[in-house]
């Protein structure tokens, strides 16, 4: 579980290294989720900027990032190929991150320092149904400040960072950051205001927005195995005990 935490720390940390590059300039930032139904996940991250940032990237963004993060990566996640392309004048690089099997019941246990997973279970007879709630602990902007004041103290020994902190919701705020996520099985609760095909749940946000007054929620039911399995010996041993019922009935007559 800990690696898993590292994992979505690695996330974190690539974002948060990216609109560090960035700046200023037109960009943009969507990550699609897609969970599967034997627990793995992928993770797939696009990022649009325009030339002027691409000046300082050199069309290389992404590479720069996880070159940057590389040995903080576990050998659960798996990076695939950066593609590279160009849509409406911008400059897009994509990277799909697969992740390894984790346990629904055990989500709780994701939880850290920056934010919060919360699991509701109610336990049915045919099914269970679970409620997921992620929730920041701290806006991101507030993070992404600390996080270049500290490296600014630290590495330069001046506090630019202060100055920076002070504009930070300006120069980084209104980037978008779109979101999906996509579900097995069909969600029944959600707080997000668009669902497709009842599986899939998309939110449209800021870099303000990502704060601890947001959340993401959705709810779903998995089947009972357990009761399942525990009604098909019901009806299996009763079929026998009617046949053999019906094989003595034949023999009487």
């Amino acid at each position: 579980m800990k690696k898993i935490k590292r994992y979505i720390g690695v996330i974190a940390l690539i974002i948060t290294i990216s609109l560090m590059l960035i700046g200023c300039g037109q960009v943009k930032i969507n990550s699609e989720v897609s969970i599967n139904i034997d627990g793995t996940s992928s993770t797939r991250l696009k990022i649009y900027y325009d030339d002027t940032i691409n000046k300082l990237v050199d069309n290389d963004l992404l590479s720069k990032v996880i070159s940057k993060i590389n040995n903080s990566i576990p050998s659960e996640v798996h990076f695939g190929d950066i593609v590279k392309s160009k849509e409406e004048n911008l400059n897009v690089e994509e990277v799909e991150i697969k992740t390894d099997k984790v346990k629904i019941d055990e989500i709780d246990n994701l939880s850290n320092d920056y934010f919060t997973v919360k699991e509701v279970k109610n336990k049915g007879f045919i099914t269970n149904k679970y409620i997921i709630t992620i929730k920041l602990k701290h806006s991101v902007t507030d993070i992404i400040s600390n996080y270049i004041n500290s490296s600014i103290n630290n590495n330069i020994g001046l506090n630019l960072g202060n100055l920076i902190n002070k504009n930070m919701a300006n120069l980084i705020g209104d980037i978008p950051v779109n979101l999906s996520i996509s579900m097995p099985v069909k969600i029944t609760d959600t707080n997000s205001n668009e669902i497709v095909n009842g599986k899939i749940i998309k939110y449209s946000y800021t870099i303000n927005d990502l704060n601890e007054n947001n959340s993401i929620v959705m709810g779903f039911n998995v089947p009972n195995i357990q009761n399942i399995i525990f009604i098909i010996v019901i009806i299996v041993i009763a079929i026998f005990v009617l046949l053999i019922y019906s094989k003595k009935r034949k023999r009487e007559k």
